[in-house]
């Protein structure tokens, strides 16, 4: 067999010593080894590279790798403290009956699951209700019309008449800070124990994920249907506010020593961080304050009982931004808009603030909200002085104590809507209770500008300063070891010399020499608080230094206690000074903004004929017992104006096809019955009605006169004549007639409340505005629906 040369490559017997082609000596057969096999050709002049390793995971998938290999049992353990909360909370909440005492419509097993679809909107879930199938509860409500013409019209239902399948939806927007406060206060109690035992990162995800998904079990739980009804959590919501909120919460505290290292240099950001935990304690201690002051104004009002108080229980931080909002000048704003079934017709706004806590309680409670507001100011400015390194940082603190405000203020609030029928409720509209943004804007600007100004003043009268020293503005001169020697900063230490400042005598000869500058002691930044106080002697600044001549412990005192007067003084008069003159610029302006866009009045011109009328109509029935005589009757006057009125919020001017326009709420419906014009709300309480008489054979008054016999002459109606007068309405005679009965004593209706405005015309046409809605529910003060019309009521 031939092998290889060793030399040359070619070919020799296996028993030849040399090559015969080169004659050069062969190795052993043992040792030589055969040429290697030529590697594989990938291409012209391809070279292949190395042969790859098995691939490595990316750092993120590295991560999640140990995220869900590592220690779920102690996450879980950990992840048992805001799940446990929710439930013990929402077992609380289910616990009273609220009024089912004779018969139990809500379970409490759905009481349960209702209680916690409203705890879990303190992290970002929904309340709401739908409801379809059925008939409507509000679709048969008949009533009674009078006017020129008697008629009388059944109100139509939510969507059709009686019978008809109805759908309803109703929603409900609270966020209960007591609820997302004391999740967060479990979330990191979990944390705690997994810092314990040295988890790190992975661990703050894994716990994350296992409350999210306890979360989205809650709420998947929490939607209950009950006759009818289903509620809805909004479970995804939920858990996803859950997932934001554990992630910063438990991230936070177990990289709080990586992220105390990365902020050590970034001297910006570690002011930043430093700030904001400032206005963070600072704030949580002032609406501690106000909500202990709300929540015992609200347990010391008339009628509340233990049920009221647990469901307060959950808002508390609620009512206590309302609280400092209120101290501070910023009223609470309520705004009603639409039609409901136990409300009535309502479109109302307004407000409560410092002047309606005067008109209730007197001017003693606005001292003392003006104090509360004091108070809390002040705590904010020393906080931000007391743990700030320089004015900057106690600015930034104090920037983020308002912005802090605004925030919570801005979420604090409860807003509602409602849409078609749902159980015993009905109507569409909505509502909103809210603390104002815009004001508590304002007038933070004022106290928290003035706190944080007299803040460093206040908090050198108890001898303390800023705990964390400020930058100093120049280098400090650097110690002299000797006579010419200096020491570059940044230099290597000498061998055998201390670190720490050596005090060097000073030269005998130079009075300037640098190391008689150096000996001179230099007063500390900052004062021990125990050894320092209000009223406590001053002691030697520095060893070798004397205290000061001819000071005196007790007028020390007094003057500290008068600067605390004076600052105190100063604040109050600052803050709650702008505050009332604040509101008074606004009362003005509201005052005579509601001057301007008030109507004229319609007159009214009783007749000498009108008294012995109303004594001889009075008699036919004792059951007609009218309360006042229409000589001493007053009620509000409609609008004179023909159709340049503004329209109020949720009014639209309707062109109606009988030859008249006249505002009424949108959504109301048109419906005529012969003469009679009707224009219904979707839930049948109230209604609109425009009589029509043409060539009218008597006046309005006499027209009431006869229809006013007509009730008497029926006591079961139970008929009640509020003002019957002679009046002028748009120039022309008119008559204006109140009065309530029951339209249907059979059928047990309710009371309704009539009002009605009718005159006559110039081509002899009479026309009469009737609104009519429930008695009990009846305020002159607040109706938008009557006087709308008769403010917008013109012939066409």
């Amino acid at each position: 067999m031939a092998s290889f040369c060793p030399h040359c490559g070619n070919p020799s017997p296996d028993e030849a010593r040399f090559c015969m082609t080169c004659g050069r000596e062969r190795l052993p057969v043992a040792a030589v080894a055969p040429p290697a096999p030529p590697p594989p050709a990938y291409g012209p002049g391809s070279v292949p590279g190395p042969v790859p390793g098995p691939v490595q995971p990316s750092p993120v998938g590295a991560f999640f790798g140990r995220v869900f290999r590592g220690d779920w049992l102690s996450s879980a353990k950990a992840a048992a403290w805001p799940a446990g909360l929710l439930l013990v909370m929402a077992v609380a909440l289910a616990i009273p009956s609220y009024g089912q005492d004779d018969e139990v419509v809500v379970g409490w097993s759905d009481r349960l699951r209702i209680a916690l679809a409203m705890l879990l909107q303190g992290f970002g879930g929904g309340f709401e209700m739908k409801a379809s199938g059925g008939s409507s509860p509000f679709g048969s409500d008949s009533g009674s019309g009078s006017g020129s013409g008697s008629g009388s019209g059944s109100s139509g239902g939510i969507f059709g008449d009686s019978g008809t399948d109805v759908m309803g939806a109703a929603s409900l927007s609270l966020v209960p800070l007591t609820v997302t406060l004391l999740w967060i206060g479990a979330l990191y109690l979990g944390a705690r124990m997994l810092r314990t035992r040295g988890a790190g990162l992975e661990a703050a995800v894994r716990l994350s994920l296992l409350v999210t998904g306890l979360v989205l079990v809650l709420g998947l739980f929490a939607q209950p249907e009950i006759q009818g009804v289903e509620i809805s959590s909004s479970p995804l919501l939920a858990a996803l506010g859950a997932l934001a909120i554990s992630l910063a919460v438990t991230c936070g505290l177990l990289q709080r020593d990586d992220l105390a290292a990365w902020l050590a240099q970034r001297p910006g950001a570690q002011a930043a961080v430093r700030a904001f935990g400032t206005a963070v304690r600072a704030l949580g201690a002032v609406v501690a304050l106000c909500s202990l002051v709300g929540f015992v104004a609200y347990a010391t009002t008339d009628d509340v009982d233990g049920t009221a108080l647990l469901i307060a229980l959950p808002i508390l931080p609620n009512i206590g931004f309302a609280v400092l909002g209120l101290s501070w000048g910023a009223p609470v704003k309520f705004d009603v808009q639409g039609q409901f079934s136990m409300v009535g017709s309502s479109a109302e706004s307004g407000s409560f603030g410092l002047s309606e806590i005067g008109d209730v309680w007197g001017n003693g409670a606005v001292a003392g909200a003006l104090s509360l507001g004091a108070v809390c100011a002040l705590t904010l400015g020393v906080w931000a002085a007391r743990r700030s390194a320089d004015r900057r940082e106690q600015l930034l603190a104090a920037g983020f104590s308002l912005g802090l405000v605004l925030l919570f203020t801005g979420v604090s609030g409860v807003s509602a809507k409602l849409a078609g029928g749902l159980a015993d409720w009905g109507g569409r509209g909505t509502s909103e209770f809210a603390p104002s943004v815009p004001d508590a804007l304002l007038f933070g600007l004022l106290w928290v500008g003035a706190a944080t100004f007299l803040g460093p003043y206040v908090l050198r009268l108890v001898g303390q300063q800023a705990l964390v020293p400020s930058a100093p503005t120049a280098p400090p001169m650097p110690p002299a070891y000797g006579p010419g020697a200096g020491y570059a900063p940044g230099a290597p230490a000498l061998p055998g010399v201390p670190q720490a400042n050596p005090v060097v005598p000073p030269h005998p000869d130079v009075p300037d020499h640098p190391a008689t500058v150096a000996a001179a002691p230099s007063a500390p930044y900052a004062v021990e608080p125990h050894t320092m106080h209000l009223g406590a002697a001053p002691g030697p600044v520095a060893p070798g230094v004397p205290p000061v001549p001819g000071a005196d412990p007790a007028a020390e005192r007094k003057r500290k206690v008068l600067i605390w007067t004076a600052t105190l003084t100063a604040a109050f008069v600052i803050g709650g000074g702008a505050t009332a003159g604040a509101l008074l610029l606004k009362k003005n302006n509201d005052d005579s903004g509601q001057a301007q866009n008030k109507p004229p009045a319609a007159s009214q011109s009783p007749t000498p004929q009108q008294d012995q009328q109303d004594q001889q109509n009075q008699q036919p029935s004792a059951s007609a017992t009218p309360s006042t005589s229409p000589s001493q009757s007053q009620s509000p006057s409609p609008s004179a104006s023909q159709g340049g009125a503004s329209l109020p919020t949720g009014f639209v001017l309707k062109q109606d096809p009988a030859g008249f326009s006249v505002g009424v709420m949108d959504g109301w419906k048109r419906r005529q019955a012969g003469s009679q014009i009707y224009y219904e709300a979707p839930t049948g309480g109230a209604y609109l009605q425009i009589g029509i008489v043409t060539n009218t054979p008597t006046t309005s008054y006499d027209n009431f006169l006869g229809l006013e016999r007509k009730h008497l002459e029926t006591p079961e109606t139970n008929y009640r004549r509020g003002q019957l007068i002679q009046n002028t309405y748009q120039g022309r005679p008119g008559a204006l007639w109140e009065f309530t009965h029951i339209p249907e004593p059979d059928e047990g209706s309710l009371r309704r409340h009539i009002i009605d405005q009718a005159f006559v015309a110039a081509d002899g046409t009479e026309y009469a505005i009737l609104a009519a809605g429930r008695a009990d529910l009846w305020d002159a003060s607040k109706d938008v629906v009557f006087s709308t019309a008769t403010s917008t009521f013109t012939v066409n």
